[in-house]
């Protein structure tokens, strides 16, 4: 499709006849968007299980951003091969196997024993949602007609919403009842019920099989290019940036070349890079991209923070994380509103401002600040990713081929999910670092004995979760100067790493002015 210098969003020729959607193509769309939003509500509902965690498990840091990060971090490295196996496949087929795969490993998670088979059941789970987001959305434009499309992602992108608004208060009802492992077990039925449906009701639409195989060196090579990036950023705080993370850097480098290379001298490409000649698909998902990266990538904190600097109960940090979720719905709603009357760019820029506006009121948050700091902060980041996201999506959509509908829906959420996964390790490795060098000068501040701050500081990435270490032979009083120590430099850290977060929030407004509406395209409607 090209791009069109016309700023609002487009719709069908004035003299075309409304389409006539079937019944079926409207159950097929509940379906795969309750898929949708089953991936969402895991999502925001580990946000209250990770505090649990910790704890339980006895994680450090760098071990608790992975049971997120290696989620996340399948979800990115297969995402596009995954709309491209529903490309070749069928996206209706994959997307089933998609669910089961997600309820077997949910079950796994849910029983692990250790955080090492949890990052492992996870990894897995991962590797299953990638398929959901990529086929559902790519479904959804099978089945539909251009002139319907938007009123159907707009469905779709409610249902996630949903989830997102619901996800804190049911994970803190969770957790409360049943402890973090119930977080997992609430997948199984919402897959059951997918799964059965969609065997007799899910419509095909105007499915059309790739029969070209799967570049499996592009997959690997972006794989091994992808955990070379998140490993070094997640290993900072631990040994800090030297050697070793270096290597790690310059290989994650060399490997994108390889793979950018395999992409343009292999004819079945994982992504193929003719999709980024269109500006306007280029700098949404770049935006998509910075816009996870702050919002989703310190939600992880924000729950650390509740329940272990302010000591707050799973279900009440659910419920002070709702202004964040709630409000991405009326964000969404404002923002597709907008995008029709101005274009897309107008609710990506307002949307990026609003995000880095949140950021800069968490940067005034301190250990024992009101919620009436952060609640307000929270708000303006939700409304301002749920003005980015929905729109960002049409427009990726909307400036891809039909018959590269699963790879541009996969391009689109490996955006999200990449953006959510580098802004998790990389605002934890300055709040990791952080703590470890502001840690030391705290508790001298505080009168705690040498011995006793060495012991703590030599587990400050324990204390970089807002955790007490275990620090023994000492009173109670000095174990409460320690923790006073702790919530004020994981809180300052936090501060820090929302500075960053503004940055790139105004970073990402100035590209979202290069978004523009696509043109109609006859060949994409139906008949």
């Amino acid at each position: 499709m090209t791009q069109s210098g016309n700023e609002s969003w487009p719709s069908a020729p004035a003299d075309a006849p409304p389409s006539v959607v079937p019944r079926r193509a409207w159950l097929t769309l509940v379906l795969v968007s309750l898929g949708a939003m089953m991936e969402a509500l895991d999502t925001t509902v580990m946000t209250i299980g990770n505090p649990r965690i910790a704890v339980d498990l006895g994680t450090q840091l760098n071990q608790l951003q992975w049971v997120s990060n290696g989620y996340m971090f399948a979800v990115v490295v297969f995402l596009i091969t995954a709309g491209k196996i529903g490309d070749r496949f069928g996206h209706r087929s994959t997307f089933l196997v998609g669910m089961v795969g997600f309820a077997a490993s949910s079950v796994v998670a849910g029983t692990a024993g250790s955080v090492g088979v949890l990052i492992g059941a996870r990894v897995v789970q991962g590797i299953f949602g990638a398929v959901l987001a990529p086929n559902s959305l790519a479904i959804i434009r099978n089945v539909f007609p251009f002139d319907k499309l938007k009123a159907a992602i707009g469905i779709w992108a409610g249902f996630g919403a949903l989830a997102m608004a619901a996800g804190p208060f049911i994970g803190g009802l969770v957790v409360g009842l049943w402890d973090w492992r119930g977080i997992f077990f609430l997948n199984v039925p919402i897959c059951l019920i997918v799964v059965i449906a969609g065997l007799v009701l899910m419509d095909k639409g105007r499915e059309q099989r790739q029969p070209a195989p799967i570049d499996i060196p592009g997959v690997l090579l972006l794989s091994a290019a992808l955990f070379a990036v998140v490993w070094a950023i997640t290993r900072i705080p631990v040994s800090g940036f030297g050697l070793d993370a270096g290597l790690y850097f310059a290989a994650a480098v060399v490997l994108f070349a390889l793979f950018l290379w395999r992409q343009r001298a292999s004819e079945n490409a994982v992504l193929p890079l003719r999709l980024f000649r269109s500006v306007s698909l280029s700098a949404a998902v770049v935006v998509v991209a910075l816009g996870a990266f702050v919002a989703f990538g310190s939600y992880f904190y924000f729950g650390l923070y509740l329940e272990h600097v302010q000591d707050r109960s799973p279900l009440m940090t659910g419920v002070l994380l709702l202004p964040q979720t709630v409000l991405f719905g009326l964000g969404a709603a404002v923002g597709t509103k907008l995008g029709k009357q101005q274009g897309p760019h107008v609710p990506m820029m307002l949307g990026a401002f609003l995000v880095a506006l949140g950021s800069v009121g968490i940067v005034m948050l301190r250990a024992d600040s009101s919620y009436w700091l952060l609640g307000p902060a929270l708000g303006l980041m939700g409304i301002g990713i749920g003005a980015i996201i929905p729109v960002a999506v049409e427009a990726i959509l909307g400036h891809s081929p039909q018959n590269l509908a699963g790879v541009a829906s996969g391009l689109q959420q490996t955006g999200l999910m990449l953006g959510a996964v580098l802004g998790t390790a990389i605002l934890g490795s300055i709040i990791g670092v952080h703590v470890r060098d502001d840690l030391p000068g705290r508790l001298a501040t505080a009168g705690v004995t040498q011995s006793a701050a060495d012991a703590a500081v030599a587990q400050a990435s324990v204390a970089a979760q807002g955790v007490l270490p275990h620090v023994g032979g000492i009173s109670s009083e000095v174990d409460a100067q320690i923790k006073t120590a702790i919530d004020q430099s994981f809180t300052s850290g936090l501060n820090v790493a929302m500075i960053v977060g503004a940055a790139v929030m105004v970073i990402a407004a100035i590209i979202a002015s290069r978004v523009k509406a696509p043109e109609f395209d006859p060949a994409s409607s139906w008949g």
